[in-house]
């Protein structure tokens, strides 16, 4: 039997920053198989989306771009189209059953069964169940990192054994799997041989990193072994969980010289009674004191957090209580989102349902007042000098740089524009902030005080 000629891929990446890294797996599967990526579906033989499935609006686009793709490759012989994560893990035989166009579907742990897929040996159905043993990429993976090289996410663990109540995360992602402290260091380490100077390290929840694992190692040993790596510059926090954000993390986000001042956990809301339908194991109390311990130990510290209005049973003073909260906290950054009533969840089955309208409501209310906020907060670094890790040149002109200082991640938060000087993307330089917008900030850049990148 005749070897299968070398294939012409492109993808379409959806979804969160781990999902990113699923993708940057299956691109390591392409390049180390021989194969060809490809920036146009026009080019390729062989179409890839990796699916988002999490909530109602990231289905409505995965299914969207499956269409999409589903036409262009009606528009060339031989194609053919391949379907790959959570969706798939969600709905395997609903999508095979209403979407014949596609040849192949692969689950949220599947990366590797592209392999089969370009070798034109794998069955249309690929998604398969997830469990403790359900496969984990480590260092010895060959991961091609998407976009700048100065900057890569890493995944430090996959799944979720928490029983939030509208969460659907741990049917699609399967229960908790850590990896293990070296592995992760060898990887930060080729990041970092490669040009890498920030990680920012991602989980479903950092905070319960390593419990899974024999002498359970946790979060802050793997900062302080990730601290060590020569030429890494800063490390950064997402997503953690309010109950298990301990002193010695808090510790080492405002003293470690590499882990970044910010830390992104998502609390979804802080009502006591709307806390206890969402199941999430905690009280406004507790919020409230991890918020105070967090601004107690450094003012410095940026703190994300999303938010999750109108899910059943939150009354006008309930989220009343979430408003005077996000007022009275001065979150950094927020996103906030409607509840969407997901099937196979708790949530979806509670009486005391809110009108979407309502809901909307109070998105948009929340977010006018953080737009309040971020805008006092931004105004009061005017005239201040900060470190910037430069990006590269702004979208909004080639004669200007944009880059981030820590309180920013990449592509959620802002950032700085850079009106003159020189630097290249992953150096960290000063720059005193001149002008202050809701969104972003505009400073001027001082090569003499910059820091080596």
């Amino acid at each position: 039997m005749p070897e299968p000629s070398p294939k012409k891929v492109y993808f379409v990446s959806l979804g969160c920053p781990k999902n990113q890294v699923d993708t940057e797996v299956m691109l390591g599967v392409v390049r180390e198989r021989g194969h060809t990526l490809v920036d146009s579906p026009e080019e390729a033989d062989t179409l890839v989306v990796n699916t988002c499935g999490f909530i109602e609006e990231a289905k409505e686009e995965s299914i969207e771009t499956i269409l999409e793709l589903a036409q262009a490759k009606r528009a060339g012989p031989r194609k053919r189209l391949v379907v790959a994560g959570c969706l798939s893990q969600r709905y395997p035989d609903e999508l095979a059953t209403e979407l014949p166009e596609v040849d192949h579907f692969l689950g949220s742990a599947d990366m590797l069964g592209l392999t089969k897929v370009l070798d034109e040996s794998a069955p249309r159905m690929a998604v398969t169940p997830l469990s403790r043993r359900s496969y984990l990429y480590d260092h010895t993976t060959q991961r091609q990192v998407i976009g700048r090289r100065h900057s890569a996410y890493v995944k430090i663990s996959e799944g979720c054994d928490r029983p939030c109540a509208f969460c659907i995360i741990p049917k699609l992602r399967g229960p908790q799997r850590s990896r293990t402290i070296e592995s992760l260091v060898e990887e930060t380490e080729h990041l970092v041989a490669g040009g890498t100077r920030e990680i920012c390290l991602v989980a479903q929840d950092l905070t319960t990193y390593g419990t899974d694992l024999e002498g359970r190692p946790n979060l802050e040993m793997l900062l302080d072994a990730l601290g060590a790596v020569d030429g890494l510059r800063w490390i950064r926090l997402h997503y953690a969980f309010p109950t298990t954000v301990t002193d010695g993390i808090i510790d080492r986000l405002a003293d470690h010289p590499k882990v970044a001042s910010y830390l992104d956990v998502p609390l979804q809301h802080v009502d006591t009674e709307v806390l206890r339908r969402m199941r999430r194991g905690y009280t406004e109390k507790v919020v409230r004191n991890m918020v105070e311990r967090l601004r107690a130990r450094s003012k410095y510290i940026f703190l994300r957090t999303t938010l999750l209005v109108g899910h059943p049973g939150e009354s006008e003073e309930a989220f009343r209580c979430l408003y005077d909260f996000v007022e009275e906290g001065e979150i950094d950054h927020l996103g906030v989102f409607p509840w969407s009533r997901e099937e196979g969840t708790l949530s979806a089955i509670l009486p005391g349902r809110i009108p979407a309208e309502v809901a909307e409501e109070r998105r948009l209310a929340l977010l006018e007042l953080q737009e309040e906020i971020r805008l006092r907060k931004h105004e009061a670094m005017l005239g201040k000098v900060v470190p910037v890790m430069i990006d590269g040149v702004s979208d909004e002109s080639e004669l200007l740089l944009e880059g981030r200082h820590e309180g920013q991640a990449p592509g959620i938060d802002g950032k700085v524009i850079l009106t003159d000087g020189a630097a290249k993307p992953g150096e960290i330089v000063e720059a005193r902030i001149t002008q202050a917008e809701v969104h972003d900030l505009v400073a001027t850049l001082d090569l003499s005080l910059s820091a080596a990148g």
